[in-house]
């Protein structure tokens, strides 16, 4: 029996919306199969220029809301991937099923780690994940936009900016961990570069800079933002605060004038 293991097709539909002042909307639908696997790629757009913000999780719904605002606001484009409302992606090829985390799968280590962590590594498996992610890549020219943003929703006492202090979990990961006194350790930047880590750092923001050194290939944007030099700035907040990542999300647009 053929199975739709190596290739990703796509469907487009398109609406533009206009209204009052605000800059004109359009989004886009792009349809991708990984297996039996529908994957929604939705691309929103406000006006003809600002930042772009990616969101693969599909249940982090503050970080899509907090990023329509701003674009609404300061124009720019967010890329928002729909499956199952779920943060992993499930999909069947054959008879067997498979899951992964759609932020492991921009190295091969990473990719094949998350199939191995959620289900179980196969040849045609990872080919169908790794041709979904090169196509999302490449689509939405991600790489090219000069400067990686994402948009992420974590909740209470799994992951913070305290997971990278010495002694946490991802200690390793990082080359320097900014807490401000008072503030919530779950809405933090997480960034590649000294020159954005110093400017969200004198911003009075909570900020940790990966070592790309000696961060864990797990396969994320981050690494792969890492490897290739490019700015890469994950904002992160707290499900439920909605302000505080609008306000972080002002912050990089002003960067970005």
């Amino acid at each position: 029996m053929k199975t739709r293991a190596a290739f990703v097709f796509s469907v487009t539909a398109l609406l533009i919306f206009c209204s009052g002042a605000a800059p004109d909307y359009s989004v886009s639908e792009k349809v991708y199969m990984i297996g039996d696997r529908e994957v929604r790629v939705l691309e929103h757009i406000y006006g003809e220029s600002g930042i772009t913000i990616f969101n693969m999780h599909d249940d982090e719904n503050t970080a899509v809301e907090a990023s329509l605002e701003v674009i609404r606001r300061f124009g720019g484009r967010l890329v928002e991937l729909r499956h199952s409302g779920e943060r992993l992606i499930s999909f069947r090829l054959g008879t067997e099923s498979y899951q992964f985390d759609p932020n492991r799968i921009f190295t091969s280590r990473g990719l094949e780690n998350t199939l191995e962590k959620y289900s179980s590594y196969s040849p045609p498996a990872f080919e169908a994940v790794s041709t979904f992610a090169s196509k999302l890549l490449e689509d939405y020219r991600l790489v090219d936009a000069g400067l990686m943003i994402t948009a992420h929703n974590n909740g209470k006492g799994e992951y913070s900016a305290e997971s990278y202090l010495a002694g946490a979990v991802y200690e390793t990961d990082a080359a320097e961990v900014i807490l401000n006194e008072g503030s919530d350790p779950d809405d933090f930047f997480f960034v590649t570069t000294r020159p954005v880590f110093e400017k969200l750092k004198t911003a009075g923001f909570n900020v940790v800079l990966q070592n790309n050194q000696t961060v864990t290939d797990d396969g994320s944007l981050s690494v792969l933002a890492g490897r290739k030099g490019i700015p890469y700035i994950n904002c992160e907040a707290a499900k439920g605060h909605l302000k505080e990542q609008i306000r972080m999300l002002e912050v990089i647009c002003s960067m970005n004038d």
